[in-house]
């Protein structure tokens, strides 16, 4: 009969196997985690060593990092790092000649966990386990992940983190916490949630210009549509135009259907300006943010403070400085 072992039992007959191999892994880890200053991205040593719970079974763990800023909304402040921990296994046989490698094994969860916490040690209670469509056609290695900030601290991801882009590939990911070991961050998970807010974020950071300017004519369209259907304001309001010049000025035209008549009002928007004014003011340079804010403007029955007018149109100007 097979003894039953726990994540943490199976975590010490591991350090107690493989000894001192382990490391050059922690060497690498220690040269990411609260290293403060610029990185090359890239993977470290791989570790090798015989499974714990199956005979004939080789597990093989590789760490790699990365800058995870285009996969969610991160504090620009805590330059915050993607380590990304994926453990494999395969039989101890001779490949068939159709084949390069051994069959791949599957190993269970318990052991899984058990090979993490070896490598990351405490940082594991912060981890994921991102999964994919593409485990369902045939067996993958296990694909976890752990965000750090510049002084080793761990993180939690944000709402908006992109699991798909994180993974091995494919078209649907979703994510699996680590049960943590910190009973009082079990705790928290449990009252909270695993993944922080977009809105809580401090400090977001921004896209690079050229991206943030699609974003933001995404969000303000988006905006502008669920205005007009949400609120059921299609009647008052026709939009003619919303478009990007370059990469530093969008351009909104609609009509206004009042009782005493049409007005027709254009916004132009300097995105740079924008962009800048939202950083000052509001310490939030997200292009959601800033679109949300023009787009829903609108809407509010404003009122417009000697607003030029140029061919029967209502210019306003954002972005601008007085």
């Amino acid at each position: 009969m097979t003894v039953y072992r726990t994540s943490a039992e199976l975590a010490q007959r591991i350090r107690a196997t493989v000894g001192d191999e382990i490391r050059p892994v922690h060497e690498y880890l220690a040269s990411v985690v609260g290293h403060d200053g610029a990185l090359r991205i890239g993977r470290g040593p791989a570790l090798v060593a015989s499974s714990v719970e199956l005979d004939d079974v080789t597990v093989s763990v590789s760490v790699s990092w990365d800058d995870p800023s285009f996969l969610g909304t991160f504090d620009r402040t805590a330059d915050t790092r993607l380590v990304r921990v994926v453990i494999g296994a395969r039989l101890v046989a001779t490949p068939a000649p159709e084949h390069s490698l051994p069959p791949a094994v599957e190993l269970s969860r318990r052991e899984e966990i058990a090979w993490l916490r070896v490598v990351l040690g405490g940082l594991a209670d912060y981890a994921y386990r991102i999964v994919t469509d593409m485990s369902v056609l045939r067996g993958r290695p296990a694909w976890f992940i752990v965000l750090v900030d510049r002084h080793g601290t761990p993180r939690l991801a944000p709402s908006d983190f992109e699991w798909i882009l994180a993974s091995y590939g494919g078209r649907h990911a979703y994510r699996e916490k680590v049960v943590p070991e910190d009973p009082d961050l079990l705790r928290g998970l449990r009252r909270n949630g695993d993944l922080v807010p977009v809105e809580q974020v401090p400090h977001p950071q921004a896209a690079p210009p050229e991206v943030w300017a699609q974003q933001f004519v995404s969000h303000l369209t988006a905006t502008i549509a669920d205005q007009l259907g949400r609120t059921n304001m299609s009647d008052w309001f026709t939009f003619d135009e919303i478009s990007l010049h370059g990469t530093n000025r969008v351009v909104v035209r609609y009509t206004w259907h009042l009782v005493a008549g049409d007005k027709a009002y254009g916004f132009d928007i300097d995105l740079a300006g924008v962009r800048a004014q939202r950083l000052r003011l509001f310490d939030d340079p997200r292009a959601c943010s800033a679109a949300w804010r023009i787009g829903t403007t609108p809407f509010d029955q404003p009122v417009f403070r000697d607003p030029p007018v140029i061919d029967g149109v209502t210019w306003i100007r954002f972005g601008v400085s007085e």
